[in-house]
């Protein structure tokens, strides 16, 4: 049957149309992948003398075996020998290729490279340069405010600091802003007695997550999760500095935060005294008197990431669901991971989601899925912002002790990835550039390593290193 008038003249411009898209994406991944790879270090950065002009997906099939059994001699010679049971997967970024695995559809414990899911969640559903803001809102009664979280929980006690992702944003600040807007409000004098109460409503249900180990909570390991908080549900030092990761958590974050900004506040006042309210919700369309605005979220995506937050992996997990329209719940976020996954096609069979931090040793994950998880975050160019917050090898975060033997020197500033370590676990995903500048994308998991971990972290590592070497 001939075409009909009217269709004929669009079917030679489909072509066309098909075209300029594969080009427009062909421009931001060339654009994007650079861009994320030079933030890896110097080494990185700079080209190498033998660097491919062609695309990773182009280098991979027209390498065809030779690349990929280069790549699978590196992956098996690293991981012979390695203690307990390795699942292991190698990609590349902007391929679809798999050049190496090893029991790679196995589902495993991920421990903390479960945040890697999370960190895709927060991409996907939060902007990248959203601030998360603390609000304080006029009462029903003269004199009542309320303290409204936000989803902020890297609050200093005392000024915020510009410069820095925790901390960034300050109660003393807030109080002193709220101190102003009062006094404009009552030029005389503040009228009556002052009374705060924090709105925690944002997170609903259980601030704690019952697959948790009851001694992973005790030990501090991780909290009572709370959409406000000092420096990542931390008791401040006693020099309202930042405790750091020894610092001892607080039996109850919200409840720590209202007090702190009441004493603030009085300060602020000129001595007044402020007192403490139940906690409750903010009137609905209360006057915003004040607020403090956070780090831009994927900085503090990049820091949960950097240092393994497990308190802020649950936090930002918790925004990204309400940002996707679930609840910011334990059951919010058991839904909105694996639902991630799904909407870039990402193979999760086998997968378990039981918390977003990986504390819950009841997560399973494969190689498969970390791999792919990464390769979208660093090749999709939305994701630009999102996909610089991996440790670098040898350098930063996480990772800064790690690669420190010659047989693992290979990897060291050339490498990125997501650190995981329970007490059985020790995992590794990120990526890496060979010496040819192609750039592979890994997953490295050993599950049953109690009391082999630093063998195991050192297996784990010289298979990266491995990698790097594998052109």
């Amino acid at each position: 049957m001939s075409p009909s008038t009217s269709s004929s003249p669009r079917r030679p411009g489909w072509p066309l149309v098909c075209a300029v898209l594969a080009l427009a994406l062909g421009i931001a991944l060339a654009l994007v992948v650079p861009g994320i790879v030079a933030e890896v270090g110097p080494a990185l950065a700079a080209p190498r003398s033998s660097v491919s002009e062609e695309t990773p997906a182009a280098a991979a099939s027209s390498s065809g075996a030779v690349a990929a059994e280069a790549v699978a001699g590196a992956l098996h010679s690293g991981l012979d020998g390695a203690p307990g049971t390795a699942a292991a997967a190698v990609t590349e970024v902007g391929s679809d290729f798999v050049l190496a695995g090893e029991s790679a559809e196995r589902p495993m414990a991920p421990a903390s490279n479960q945040k890697l899911l999370s960190a895709l969640s927060i991409a996907e559903h939060v902007d990248p340069y959203e601030r998360l803001a603390t609000r304080v809102v006029a009462g029903e009664g003269s004199g009542e405010l309320t303290l409204v979280a936000g989803g902020d929980t890297l609050l200093a006690p005392g000024e915020g600091d510009p410069e820095a992702v925790d901390g960034h944003a300050g109660l003393g600040t807030l109080a002193q802003r709220t101190a102003r807007a009062l006094r404009e409000r009552s030029p005389q004098a503040v009228p009556g007695p002052v009374s705060v109460a924090v709105d925690t409503s944002l997170f609903t249900g259980a601030d704690t997550n019952p697959a948790w180990d009851p001694e992973d909570l005790e030990s501090g390991e991780i909290t009572r999760v709370a959409p406000i908080a000092l420096y990542s549900h931390r008791v401040p030092a006693a020099d309202g500095s930042d405790p750091g990761g020894s610092g001892r958590r607080p039996k109850d974050p919200a409840g720590a935060v209202v007090a702190e900004f009441a004493q603030r506040l009085g300060t602020a006042l000129d001595g007044a005294e402020v007192t403490v309210r139940a906690a409750s919700r903010a009137p609905e369309g209360a006057a915003e008197l004040a607020r403090v605005e956070s780090a831009p979220v994927h900085e503090q995506s990049a820091y949960m990431l950097e240092h393994s937050d497990n308190s802020l992996a649950e936090t930002l997990a918790r925004v990204a669901a309400a940002r996707s329209g679930r609840e910011a719940s334990v059951d919010g976020v058991r839904d909105l991971l694996p639902a991630t996954l799904a909407e870039h096609g990402i193979d999760a069979a086998g997968l378990r989601v039981l918390d977003a931090s990986g504390m819950a040793a009841g997560d399973r994950v494969t190689a498969t899925t970390l791999a792919q998880t990464v390769r979208t975050l660093v090749s999709e160019p939305r994701f630009g912002p999102y996909g610089r917050g991996l440790p670098v090898a040898g350098g930063t975060g996480t990772l800064a002790e790690r690669f420190d033997d010659a047989e693992e020197g290979a990897a060291r500033g050339v490498a990125r990835a997501k650190t995981g370590t329970l007490l059985d676990v020790i995992a590794l995903t990120g990526y890496v550039q060979r010496e040819d500048g192609h750039v592979l994308v890994y997953s490295v998991v050993l599950n049953g390593v109690k009391g082999h971990t630093a063998e195991a972290k050192d297996r784990v590592d010289r298979t990266v290193a491995a990698l790097a070497r594998s052109a």
